[in-house]
């Protein structure tokens, strides 16, 4: 391999100083992701000959009018201003369908058959590598049988919650980013809940696919807000959650919880949400759903696989690092085994006519 540029390899270290500058560098699985880092942007910038001009890690900062800040309280807002999507009827159909006993693969079928698009995307889904069947699944019927129910109900409320955020403009978040930090999220903690050997794997996609949505509704309903947030993170180099707060009153993850409690999902899912950024303050500490999450999306973030408005690092709880028990080598094992399944997968999923309207709120 050619020795790298000097000039590159001081700009990725520079890099590397302010991505993890929140997070405990001393931490082995910290340690980790920074030299995976280091190595993938000296291989990805002596590829495409950058230089040390080339893009930051962070937005150009802006100066900020923390003044105008007003936080609020977060009951008073969703009576009086947000709203809050409802979930496609179909998804309340195989709802229903999940909590009958004596629903069939064929009662499946037929309400996800009304559906011509939600068919075509789950069929390519359960023949992708991710799920790694050797013989094709050509009918919804048959991907019940093969799958089961919990997974199937799994991939419908992913790919119905993909189409209910449209026109969010692009000045706060790239939405085909943001999605694909999702889904990638999702994808790492059902890799890592399968080295530990969980069951029902496919609520751990489901709660790393969500784990953000809270963000998605302060990008729709405070436009304005968002910004500001977004504008204090990157003046003070802090991290965006932490400067939601600052300017709302709370953030993504508070709002995120409280939307999957409107859909009536699981009280667990809801609870992973809430306590993502902090496992430690769940109803129980470091349950391993939390933990998991947590990591994962600690991952996506350390390795730039999408973003959904954050672009530092968030620190690492070690407790809940402990709690996985994962080893530190199992980390590249399962990056290199997942990065690919999330660029197909995302292929899939990602609804392509999404618009991006570039309104400035400011």
């Amino acid at each position: 391999m050619t020795k790298p540029d000097a000039k590159i390899v001081e700009k990725i270290k520079n890099d590397i100083s302010l991505l993890f500058r929140h997070t405990d560098v001393k931490h082995e699985a910290i340690r980790e992701l920074a030299d995976l880092y280091f190595q993938r942007e000296v291989s990805r910038q002596t590829t495409r000959m950058t230089n040390a001009a080339s893009a930051g890690i962070i937005p150009e900062s802006e100066e900020v009018d923390e003044g105008s800040y007003h936080p609020v309280d977060l009951d008073t807002l969703l009576r009086t201003q947000i709203k809050l999507p409802s979930l496609p009827l179909i998804f309340s159909q195989i709802m229903d369908l999940m909590s009958d006993p004596d629903s069939s693969a064929n009662d499946f079928a037929k309400v996800i058959g009304n559906d011509p698009a939600l068919t075509a995307k789950l069929l390519k889904i359960v023949n992708t590598a991710f799920y790694g069947y050797r013989s094709q699944i050509d009918t919804i019927s048959h991907a019940v049988m093969i799958i089961g129910t919990s997974e199937l109900y799994a991939l419908c409320l992913s790919t119905s919650v993909l189409t209910l955020f449209k026109d969010i403009p692009s000045i706060l978040v790239d939405m085909t980013s943001f999605w694909k930090h999702s889904i990638g999220c999702g994808m790492i903690a059902r890799k890592i809940a399968a080295r530990k050997g969980e069951t029902n794997r496919e609520r751990f996609f489901v709660a790393g696919l969500l784990h953000d949505i809270g963000r998605l509704i302060i990008y729709n309903n405070l436009p304005n807000q968002a910004h500001q947030a977004i504008a204090y993170a990157a003046h003070h180099k802090e991290l965006l959650y932490n400067a939601e707060t600052r300017v709302l009153g709370f953030d993504h993850a508070k709002i995120g919880g409280r939307i999957l409690d409107k859909w009536k999902l699981p009280v667990k899912l809801a609870d992973v949400v809430r306590f993502h950024h902090h496992p430690e303050n769940a109803p129980e500490p470091f349950d391993i759903d939390t933990a998991i999450i947590h990591l994962s999306d600690i991952i996506l973030n350390a390795l730039q696989l999408g973003t959904s408005g954050e672009h530092l690092v968030p620190p690492l709880n070690p407790a809940a690092w402990k709690m996985i028990g994962l080893s530190v080598e199992m980390l590249p094992e399962i990056i290199q085994e997942t990065e690919s399944q999330i660029e197909e997968i995302s292929n899939i999923l990602i609804p392509r006519k999404q618009s991006n309207q570039s309104r400035r709120y400011y």
